[in-house]
């Protein structure tokens, strides 16, 4: 949060404020992207690192509850409100693992079923010229992750396979 603050302090002015109009719109955009780097960055690793199956099952529970936590607090039309924050941004990257990996490898039909609010910031997320250079240049290095058989070759394909005593798809 220091180097966000930093960079928002710092760019003031120039661009996009990526600050929400009020205080309370603020707080939320700040705890969107505290949820993010606290609970979400520490284990979304699960979705495309060795692990363990029965750990891995309880990390994808636990990103999971941490998207249906997001659902809850996000506003609309972005995260914290009518105008893109440093929130998105922090979520935005993340999500894009998600809606390229769960579904491709986890079985997910979809990531945001049952989860309206953040559907509709995804599809908002789309739109800024940024964002989609962003999203495409992630989704770029995951598809060259597909290509080189990241998953086959760490075993995950055959673990999730092999391990239905877990579950892997979501809801």
């Amino acid at each position: 949060m220091v180097i966000v603050q930093y960079i928002l302090d710092k760019w003031e002015g120039v661009g996009p404020s990526m600050k929400a109009p009020t205080a309370e719109l603020r707080a939320i955009a700040t705890l969107a992207a505290r949820i993010h780097d606290q609970y979400i960055t520490p284990i979304q690793a699960c979705m495309y690192r060795k692990f363990e199956a029965a750990d891995r099952a309880i990390l994808l529970k636990q990103l999971v509850k941490q998207m249906d936590v997001l659902e809850h607090i996000c506003v609309g039309p972005y995260v914290a409100g009518p105008e893109i924050t440093s929130g998105d941004s922090a979520l935005m990257p993340t999500f894009v693992f998600m809606t390229f990996i769960l579904p491709r490898y986890f079985g997910w039909r979809d990531v945001f079923a049952g989860r309206p609010r953040l559907a509709a910031w995804w599809l908002e997320m789309q739109e800024p010229r940024a964002s989609r250079r962003v999203i495409d240049e992630v989704t770029d290095a995951l598809e060259g992750w597909a290509k080189k058989n990241r998953w086959e070759d760490l075993g995950i394909v055959q673990q999730l396979a092999d391990n239905p005593q877990y579950k892997w798809t979501y809801p």
